[in-house]
């Protein structure tokens, strides 16, 4: 008899025993994408500490993340089936879960789904999720399908072997990001940074790397700097690179590049070395007209060097090498090419 009750109650109320899928609206949001209504969940966070998200490699979507003054974390979320079947939507959301749980270093995101899933390639379990984190939190993401949007402040960024698209800004810390395919940017860090990307644009602005270097790679696409102070570790291939307002701080700094041009401005140059070398496309280098620096400049047969808008005395001049000083010779500047290609080092136009 009571097992009658609860099955009666079960059918008037619409519970999912399986789950809480029956008791979310489930709407179709366009022709084949079925949607839940947006869904919350919070946990206390202090400021400072870590926020670890994981998923499986089987869902996909896009995380948004933000800082707030309150000592939590909040998450609110979508789970989306894409199918030409409402029933199989249904299975598809009710498989997908979301957790929010305390760890030792903080709390863990949780996106979980069936491994193998059960959609086919034409079909997919996907989670739009928008994160509150209390401000100066490290974030640590392990979502490989995810695109990733997050505006700090931040204590530290690490995204390790993404396939998805990432935006980060404000970070005063350790940044690590990995992806493969798609595009990066990467706006407003200090601190020891690392960036990898290919066949895709890696961007970044107002980058401070005195206390550590910056690391930047690329296979199959562009790089672009705007704004970068400290010292830098670059690698290119296949892609052009384009370095503006480099303040070279010290230390020694490396470009590299392959079959397209690398452009650099060098801003202000105080006791350090930059090394660009380059394979088959020229070097282009705009300094101070008043540097003090020493140049070591080198190209192959049939390629030429030219250097025009700076006072220097030449100490060696050959027909593919050119050694030259422009004021106290304080710092290095190295430039080479293998291959076809020229080195052209101008003098700023003055405002």
């Amino acid at each position: 008899m009571l097992r009658k009750l609860v099955l009666l109650f079960c059918f008037c109320f619409g519970v999912h025993m399986a789950g809480s899928v029956m008791a979310q609206e489930i709407y179709e949001e366009a022709k084949g994408l079925y949607s839940t209504s947006e869904l919350l969940m919070s946990l206390k966070l202090d400021k400072g500490r870590k926020i670890q998200i994981r998923s499986v490699e089987s869902l996909k979507g896009y995380l948004n993340i933000m800082t707030t003054t309150e000592s939590k974390v909040v998450v609110s979320y979508f789970k989306r089936a894409r199918t030409s079947s409402r029933s199989r939507a249904i299975d598809y959301i009710d498989l997908t879960s979301v957790t929010l749980g305390d760890i030792s270093e903080g709390v863990r995101l949780e996106l979980r789904a069936p491994n193998p899933p059960p959609w086919s390639l034409n079909e997919a379990a996907l989670l739009e999720i928008e994160i509150a984190v209390p401000e100066s939190c490290f974030v640590e993401i392990e979502a490989p399908a995810f695109d990733i949007d997050a505006r700090g402040p931040f204590s530290g960024f690490v995204v390790s072997s993404s396939l998805g698209r990432i935006e980060v800004s404000d970070v005063q810390g350790e940044v690590e990001i990995e992806t493969a395919n798609r595009r990066v940017s990467l706006e407003n860090a200090t601190g020891d940074i690392s960036v990898q990307t290919s066949n895709a644009t890696l961007v970044a602005f107002d980058i401070n790397s005195e206390d550590g270097q910056a690391k930047f790679e690329n296979e199959g696409g562009d790089i672009r700097i705007d704004g970068i102070v400290g010292t830098l570790n670059l690698r290119c291939s296949y892609g052009r690179v384009e370095v503006d307002n480099f303040a070279l701080m010290g230390g020694r700094s490396f470009i590299r590049g392959l079959s397209e041009p690398v452009v650099v401005n060098l801003s202000r140059i105080s006791d350090g070395q930059l090394i660009v070398n380059n394979r088959y496309e020229d070097i282009e280098l705009t300094v101070p007209r008043d540097v003090s620096t020493s140049f070591s400049l080198s190209v192959e047969e049939d390629s030429k060097i030219e250097v025009l808008n700076i006072p220097f005395t030449a100490d060696l001049v050959l027909d593919n090498r050119l050694n030259l000083t422009s004021g106290d010779g304080s710092s290095l500047v190295r430039g080479a090419i293998r291959g076809s290609g020229n080195i052209y080092v101008r003098g700023a136009d003055e405002d």
